[in-house]
């Protein structure tokens, strides 16, 4: 699959993902003809300054879908009538991306130049012996909800409220009866897409999601997923690092710019 086709399809499964969002003040609209394919994320009181935790977003794949520039403006008089101060555009490969790229600089969008988002797919799987000392578990809504009252274990947001979910499959790491890092698989039109991925600060460094990694990797061919898919921050060390020994590859980067409304 080349990388504008993904990209299309991973924005796509991102907005079937957050059908569940339960944020009362959170809404997505979806363009899939004109203004051109693209998504907007509005939350008037998520005003994080770091790109990955603001919610208030515009996902773009270049052109597709004959995206102008007046349609951006649209997009950020948006946000303004909602009262969001800060917003950001991700922009994905695409038709005419460079003509995107100066719309959005046009519009004094800021590129964000502090860590990159990589989108790897896996390639050929390296040869990991993950540490067997942990047993890795498919797991319900219930044991996670155990694993967080019982031991304390913190999973990453939209980890426990996607449990049970068609499409999602959701693991833990545990040692002995410890459960000491999380990740979920998702199913979307035949991607396997690794997700969620979160281990115990105090137990990190010590092959849990890498053995979480080739878990999901397994369940995914055996479902059928012909691509297997992941997406990261290069900030995130041990995660990318994590992903490219098992055989994970960059084929694009997601280039994120922040806006003023």
């Amino acid at each position: 699959m080349d990388a504008e086709s993904l990209a299309l399809k991973l924005m796509r499964m991102h907005a079937w993902i957050e059908q569940a969002d339960v944020h009362p003040n959170y809404s997505r609209q979806q363009f899939d003809a004109a203004p051109g394919a693209a998504q907007i994320c509005i939350d008037p009181t998520s005003t994080e300054a770091a790109a990955s935790f603001n919610r208030n977003r515009i996902f773009l794949c270049g052109r597709s879908g004959e995206l102008t520039h007046d349609d951006l403006l649209r997009f950020v008089e948006i946000f303004r009538s909602r009262g969001v101060r800060r917003f950001f555009a991700w922009l994905s490969p695409g038709p005419q991306r460079d003509t995107v790229r100066g719309w959005l600089e046009s519009l004094r969008m800021q590129r964000v130049v502090w860590t990159r988002y990589p989108t790897v797919v896996l390639s050929e799987p390296a040869n990991v012996n993950p540490n067997t000392d942990f047993e890795i578990r498919m797991v319900s809504r219930a044991q996670i909800v155990a694993a967080r009252e019982q031991f304390g274990f913190q999973s990453m947001e939209g980890f426990e409220q996607s449990a049970g979910r068609a499409g999602f499959s959701h693991y833990l790491a545990y040692e002995g009866v410890r459960p000491i890092a999380s990740a979920a698989l998702v199913q979307f039109e035949r991607i396997g897409y690794l997700t969620y991925a979160q281990t115990n600060e105090s137990d990190r460094e010590r092959g849990a999601q890498s053995a979480l990694i080739v878990r999901r990797c397994e369940d995914a061919r055996r479902l059928g997923c012909t691509s297997i898919v992941s997406q990261t921050l290069t900030m995130l060390e041990r995660s990318f690092a994590n992903l490219q020994r098992c055989g994970f590859r960059e084929v694009y980067e997601q280039e994120v710019y922040e806006g003023r409304a």
